[in-house]
């Protein structure tokens, strides 16, 4: 999944420029540039705020399905392996390849978006993803349902990947914090949900109606799109107004985003967007760091949806009560949306105290939810027995996802910060490891928790979580020396 990946550096060239006028004659008087003026009221910067939260909610759901159709295949588990008389593991290699498939789809999608639009990509992959439904309610034929899961977890993948973009484009960045949280707390509800209406539909209604309910969701969705989503991205919109000025006075008009990025094609741009964040998992400590701190965690957020239901089961609980721990994950984050406003106070004071906050005063929240993450785990641990009440074990994992909500952000906003420039290929090489590793942890949680005992199983998710715990700490001690030798961050303008 991912995650926010496109949210920074995203409309960066799209806002508009100080002067005046929105076009202007070329040498050859056949030829107008195009540009917006500071006030145009087409610019997604300037639209009513009513609009602006419109394409974001609307972008939103698309965002809570996605992330609902990640986590909700854990409880189907059993449901599933009937129906097709398979393995476990076989069954939730759905999981997988849903979602090392959605890691991998947007360095192909973002440059999509960047020269087509949002808008497009967004309705098609949305019909795409509600049609790969129908197949996963009706077939018996595991390669062919594996097979939908992988193109599903490409397409659905505009849904985190894509939504932080739409949010730059029509907030400036002075206005984005809050958003960006919400869009945050959007993906930890729909985790949450996953669990809670999938455990209640398959125990009520059957195995079939897991997937026929998120068929109706997604084509509500598909409806909701082509009613009231617009094209976002103002290089799009620009280019759209330079063809239809063309087309009314008969002069050639050309956007001047089109011919500020006509000297690199489509082709260069993915080749730019798949390989750069792979070398910068190798090459950058600072990402290669927070990668695997924030991939442990994030694999283990989906490593708890099949534990909590081995844990639970021994309360004696049914698949919808199960599933109903789920609300865990949309508790944490409901947690760490209202500390979030906490670490925005710490860096405003940073900000205050120097003129510009260093990128590490991002870390602050993040470090703090570094511990709560595995100390929610071990505690989580050693309370999820019979003779301990129920609602102690599921209270411990509110709290570690929290600190994997706290996590989340801070990282995404210390990478944004520190990469400038380059945020959006060191989010992604993040945004790989994350969502690789929430398609693998799930594979291999029955054996380990059956082989270990539940208590020690966990133990180990707690020990490893500690032993990363030291990353953003040492990051706000050494991060600046860190930053000044990359060869990256350190052409970056504004470097600390």
């Amino acid at each position: 999944m991912a995650d926010l990946e496109k949210f920074a550096g995203s409309a960066v060239s799209d806002a508009p420029t100080n002067s005046p006028p929105s076009s202007k004659q070329l040498d050859a008087p056949d030829i107008v540039i195009v540009d917006w003026a500071p006030d145009d009221p087409e610019h997604p910067f300037n639209w009513p705020r009513a609009r602006k939260y419109r394409m974001v909610v609307i972008a939103c759901f698309i965002t809570a399905l996605t992330a609902l159709n990640s986590t909700g295949m854990s409880i189907m588990t059993t449901w599933g392996t009937a129906w097709f008389g398979t393995t476990r593991v076989h069954f939730i290699a759905g999981l997988t390849l849903y979602n090392v498939a959605s890691s991998i789809a947007p360095l192909l999608l973002a440059p999509l978006s960047e020269h087509f639009g949002r808008n497009g990509i967004y309705q098609i992959s949305s019909i795409i993803n509600m049609l790969l439904f129908l197949p996963q309610v009706f077939t018996k034929n595991l390669p062919g349902f594996l097979a939908c899961r992988w193109f599903q977890g490409m397409v659905a993948s505009v849904g985190i990947s894509m939504v932080g973009g739409t949010i730059a484009d029509v907030f400036e960045a002075r206005d984005r914090g809050q958003v960006m949280n919400l869009f945050a707390l959007i993906i930890f509800i729909g985790q949450g949900a996953g669990g809670v209406t999938m455990g209640w539909i398959g125990e009520r209604l059957g195995y079939q109606w897991c997937w026929g309910a998120q068929t109706i969701w997604a084509a509500a969705s598909c409806v909701i799109n082509a009613l009231f989503l617009r094209e976002t991205r103002a290089n799009t919109l620009l280019t759209r107004r330079a063809r239809r000025l063309t087309k009314e006075t008969g002069v050639k008009h050309v956007a001047r985003s089109d011919i500020e990025r006509k000297h690199q094609s489509l082709l260069q741009q993915l080749r730019v967007t798949a390989i750069r964040p792979l070398k910068f998992l190798v090459t950058e400590p600072i990402v290669s760091s927070l990668s695997l701190w924030i991939g442990l965690a994030w694999g283990s957020l989906f490593l708890g949806g099949p534990s909590t239901m081995l844990v639970f089961a021994q309360y004696g609980f049914s698949p919808g009560e199960k599933g109903s721990m789920g609300a865990c994950i949309a508790i944490g984050g409901i947690i760490g949306y209202a500390t979030a406003s906490h670490q925005e106070r710490l860096y405003a004071r940073a900000a205050a105290a120097s003129g510009r906050a260093p990128p590490e005063a991002r870390l602050y929240w993040a470090a703090a939810g570094g511990l709560l993450f595995p100390a929610g785990m071990m505690a989580f641990a050693w309370t999820g027995r019979p003779h301990v009440p129920w609602p102690v074990p599921a209270a411990m994992l509110c709290i570690s996802y929290w600190g994997i909500y706290s996590m989340y952000l801070g990282v995404f906003n210390y990478i944004a910060d520190a990469y400038e420039t380059y945020s959006s290929s060191a989010q992604a090489a993040q945004g790989f490891v994350r969502n690789t590793n929430s398609g693998i942890f799930p594979l291999f949680t029955l054996q380990m928790y059956e082989r270990l005992g539940y208590p020690q199983a966990s133990s180990l998710v707690a020990g490893l979580g500690f032993a990363f715990a030291a990353a953003p700490f040492l990051l706000i001690r050494y991060g600046a020396r860190l930053r000044a030798r990359s060869p990256v961050t350190s052409q970056l303008v504004g470097n600390l």
